[in-house]
């Protein structure tokens, strides 16, 4: 089925529906809790009962100036008739334990195990709320300020403010639609790069004593302790972008951030111009996009053990896509 049928009969499931919940994968980004919250005012200009709905507590803060953010809740609740997830891979990042009644499964990446009634993935799209933006659109759905303010933040965070190889004229015009629409970049841009915390700061200059170059100078690893976060008062928001500044080393194609976490270690994998890092996190139970993937390794490991088994992975990478 086309993504035409599949955005149709979407909005038939929807127009039937009378109580929806709005799901995005756990520790949400701009791109997942953005394509989520877009959603909300237009379901309920259809008159729905409209759950917005997110197990991670505390969600990231900087993504609070979004409209309705104060919406999301992490209570599901007891009977809806209709579940629509955004930007989740598989059934098992969502945070939730019994399947829904129905669930649409909207998503931009190739690994998504389509694990939903309907599935409409589009591994071309630069963003879930890219995909979002275009079933609105099929269907003839007026797009408001709100609506257009969580699609185009969410576009922005997943493009890397319009840096990666997804952009094209498409993801520009869908920008533009979004600025008729109402939203104003310049106040974007300062909600999501001129907040910056002091703990993030100070988080910076220890990670940066952490850097190890490999393979050459291509592959570069960061490391992030717990004992480092509780020293400069750092939150896990304040290391999604590390990872990003180290690839920007000139040298490097590979970066690799390792974050001591309680379930494990967090990989978080970037690349610049041609190594597929979503294959690496495959590997590990994780998944992503090829310029940018992640997995946590669980078990008794350590640092050092980590990162020998993915120098090897690295160098494979390197070697395969060059």
């Amino acid at each position: 089925m086309n993504l035409n049928n599949l955005y149709e009969k979407a909005f038939e499931k929807i127009k039937e529906a009378n109580n929806i919940v709005l799901i995005s994968h756990i520790n949400p980004d701009g791109d997942a809790l953005g394509s989520s919250l877009s959603m909300y005012p237009i379901l309920k200009r259809m008159g729905k009962k409209v759950t917005v709905f997110n197990a991670t507590k505390p969600l990231p803060l900087y993504l609070d100036f979004l409209p309705n953010f104060n919406k999301v809740t992490d209570k599901l609740p007891k009977d809806y008739d209709l579940m629509i997830s955004f930007d989740c891979g598989s059934f098992d990042r969502l945070g939730i334990e019994e399947k829904p009644p129905f669930l649409i499964n909207i998503d931009h990446h190739i690994s998504n195990t389509e694990y939903g009634d309907i599935n409409i993935i589009d591994p071309k799209a630069a963003s879930t709320s890219q995909v979002v933006y275009n079933c609105c659109k099929h269907n003839g759905i007026e797009i408001d300020k709100d609506s257009a303010t969580c699609m185009y933040t969410a576009l922005v965070t997943d493009t890397g403010s319009f840096q990666y190889d997804s952009v094209d004229d498409k993801v520009f015009l869908m920008a533009a639609d979004m600025v008729k629409a109402g939203v104003e970049p310049a106040f974007v841009a300062k909600m999501l790069f001129q907040r910056d915390r002091l703990s993030r700061l100070r988080l910076l200059a220890k990670a940066y004593d952490t850097i190890e170059m490999c393979c050459d100078g291509e592959a570069a690893f960061v490391e992030i302790t717990k004992e480092m976060m509780e020293i400069t008062g750092a939150i896990k928001d304040d290391t999604d972008t590390i990872v990003n500044s180290v690839r920007a080393i000139a040298t490097v194609e590979i970066a690799c951030m390792l974050r001591e976490d309680d379930e494990g270690i967090k990989i978080s994998l970037r690349s610049k111009n041609y190594a597929d890092v979503s294959k690496i996190a495959q590997k590990y139970g994780g998944g992503g996009h090829i310029r940018a993937a992640g997995a946590t390794i669980k078990g008794e490991f350590d640092f050092e053990k980590v990162k020998n088994m993915l120098k090897e992975d690295i160098k494979k990478a390197l070697k395969e896509n060059r």
